[in-house]
């Protein structure tokens, strides 16, 4: 039973803080005795002199320093944050600590945390902030800890005591972890890190002079880095639009061409994943922004007419994606009330522009991806490197799910949901400029004349079928490896182009045959994923949409093998990609086309229409001087020659 607080006790500094402790205990941000008492010990309205007793006990931050626009530029944390930081941190007594970003309150709990047997820094580029945290710190009893005024990026030699750091606590947001170096062997470093705009407050440990971490990843808010550790955004502005991109993480792509991209409206992929009113998501956006090249943070201007449907709110921009002259953006769309009343919603991606359907697809399996294998898997392990660090340990830092900082090169590994076996992700790709036409692909929405978009669910297996008519087909098999053979013949070193490549595995084939193998493909993530699965030497990889790049981006003029597999179905403009073809094809070469055929499957089959038509058929073999084919179930081969 709780009593009701007194009047008394309404003003009392004690009772006060003993019930914030109370509450910080019950919501499990206290594991231990030693924070517990920590809490109950340091007044904190002591460090918050300018506001009421009573608001300096609530679980909240409090301002202390603006910037001249207005934006917070100091304060008091929250004590909720503080708490889980300082577990994180497991200081002991005799510990060597320093603070990064100084306001008083937290340097006087770690103080309390390792005693008088240890040393306590702070550390502010603001000599306000540090005149007043050494003033507040005085008043409060523990003037023994030294505030020092300086920029964290550049601190003096003697901050660091012989042997290193035995934690360090950084309490601004930070881009990057320059202090690596400092921790010791052993140490712990706590930091609010920002990737791509999302920010974790990561407790981490050092081995082998690597950080690693080891404790739950916390969605946080603080202050922004000032000096020489502040982060650039890489905010591109969509002209006319009102539409900004940030590449925080990645590097800034062209954004002038993307303008026209918004005068439609966007086509819907749904992903049939959900997510309840008040469940955090944090997690997926961190996948998607590791898994997805040319990822960014979309805002726009609140009273603009930009085009963008459902934008994101001012304080969360979306998460994004550009591909060329198309972008697709992650959203959700409330689909019920959920179990407790608070709104179920469904993660809907919306694509803008010609190839804004193949993009939103593209993201929409990386979403299904994140729910198969890591949603209820533990916490990602995340770990930090000096830049220039060399060994076994950073042979693995230059894929996917990596960023590079000045300092520092992070990697994210994401754990799989234990007896869940995390499949080979990306599908075969088409080209950026061949769009899937809302008569032939499910998925794709049909526009009304108001041009509102609907949206047709999914099959539930409609993203095993979509791209490469089921997993069934996703791999070459050896008796379409053993046509490929006859058909071509050996490679003793000519090139060969494969279009469309996803995730290598005919290239791959061509490869072992002798061909001196190129694998092209629009996207950045079908290009990594060819990359990732390849063991040794084997074909080249280049990023490029062959309908619309200049042929001249490719390593050679002419091509005695050019194949795509499972891509011919999805081209508009079926007589422009041939005379591409033709271009590239040497004399006497050979033009490998696999592709569905609709009059094989059964009537009543509901991917009928996935297959090219017999007027396709008679398309892509018109004007050949050898044709040959070869059926496999629903596949035909065709060797075509000029």
């Amino acid at each position: 039973m709780t009593t009701p607080p007194t009047a008394t006790q309404e003003h009392d500094p004690s009772a006060l803080r003993n019930r914030l402790v109370d509450q910080l205990l019950a919501a499990g941000h206290i594991r231990t005795a030693a924070v517990e008492a920590t809490l109950r010990r340091v007044p904190r309205h002591v460090f918050a002199p300018e506001v009421p007793v009573r608001t300096a006990y609530a679980d909240d931050i409090i301002p202390t320093r603006h910037t001249p626009d207005g934006r917070i530029s100091s304060s008091v944390s929250a004590p909720w944050l503080l708490a889980a930081m300082l577990e994180a941190a497991r200081l002991r007594p005799g510990h060597r600590v320093l603070e990064i970003g100084s306001g008083g309150y937290n340097a006087a709990l770690i103080a309390e945390l390792v005693g008088p047997t240890g040393q306590v820094t702070t550390v502010d580029i603001d000599p306000d902030v540090t005149d007043r945290a050494t003033r507040l710190l005085a008043a409060a009893g523990y003037d023994h800890v030294r505030v020092l005024t300086a920029d964290a990026e550049h601190l003096p030699a003697d901050v660091v005591p012989e042997g290193g750091l035995d934690a360090a606590i950084v309490t601004v947001d930070t881009w990057d972890l320059p202090w690596i170096t400092m921790v010791a062997e052993g140490g712990r470093l706590v930091a609010p890190l920002r990737l791509h705009q999302y920010v974790w407050s990561i407790g981490f440990t050092k081995r082998d002079g690597a950080l690693i971490s080891d404790e739950p990843l916390t969605v946080c808010g603080f202050v922004p880095m000032q000096g020489a550790g502040a982060w650039d955004p890489n905010l591109r502005t969509i002209p006319g639009r009102g539409i900004r991109l940030a590449f925080e993480d990645g590097t800034p792509m062209p954004v002038d061409q993307l303008a026209p991209a918004f005068d439609k409206a966007p086509s819907t992929v749904r992903t049939n994943v959900t997510v309840g009113g008040e469940e955090p998501f944090d997690s997926l956006t961190l996948y998607l922004a590791g898994a997805l090249p040319g990822f960014c943070r979309l805002s726009v201007d609140q009273d603009g007419h930009n085009g963008v449907i459902s934008p994101p709110p001012p304080h969360w921009p979306g998460a994004a994606i550009v591909r060329g002259t198309s972008l697709a953006r992650l959203a959700h769309e409330r689909i019920g009330d959920g179990d407790h009343g608070k709104g179920e919603h469904e993660f809907v991606i919306h694509g803008y522009g010609p190839a804004g359907h193949l993009a939103a697809t593209e993201m929409a399996e990386h979403v299904q991806h994140w729910q198969h294998n890591h949603r209820a898997a533990p916490c990602p392990r995340i770990t930090v490197q000096p830049k220039d660090a060399t060994g076994p340990t950073s042979a693995d830092t230059d894929g996917l799910h990596v960023f590079h900082k000045k300092y520092t090169r992070i990697k994210i590994d994401w754990p799989v949901v234990p007896g869940t076996a995390a499949p080979a992700l990306v599908l075969p790709r088409l080209s950026a400029s061949a769009n899937a036409r809302q008569d032939q692909d499910p998925g794709c929405p049909a526009r009304s004349q108001s041009s509102r978009v609907a949206t047709t669910p999914a099959p539930a297996d409609y993203w095993e079928q979509l791209w490469a008519g089921g997993r069934r087909y996703r791999e070459v098999t050896s008796t379409e490896a053993t046509l490929l053979a006859d058909h071509v013949g050996p490679g003793r070193g000519r090139p060969a182009l494969d279009i469309g490549t996803g995730e290598g595995s005919l290239a791959r084939h061509l490869h072992q045959l002798g061909y001196r193998t190129t694998g092209i493909d629009f996207a950045p993530s079908a290009i990594a994923a060819a990359r990732n699965t390849q063991q040794g030497e084997g074909p080249a990889w280049h990023l490029m949409d062959f309908t619309s790049d200049g042929l001249s981006a490719l390593p050679d003029p002419a091509y005695a093998v050019v194949a795509c597999r499972l891509v011919y179905r999805w081209m508009d403009d079926k007589v422009a990609f041939l005379d591409r073809v033709r271009q590239v094809l040497a004399p006497g070469g050979t033009f490998w086309v696999v592709t569905e055929l609709a009059d094989r499957r059964e009537e009543n089959d509901p991917y009928r229409h996935l297959g090219i038509t017999p007027a396709e058929a008679e398309t892509l073999t018109a004007g050949w001087s050898v044709v040959r084919t070869a059926d496999l179930d629903v596949l035909r081969c065709y060797a075509l020659r000029p």
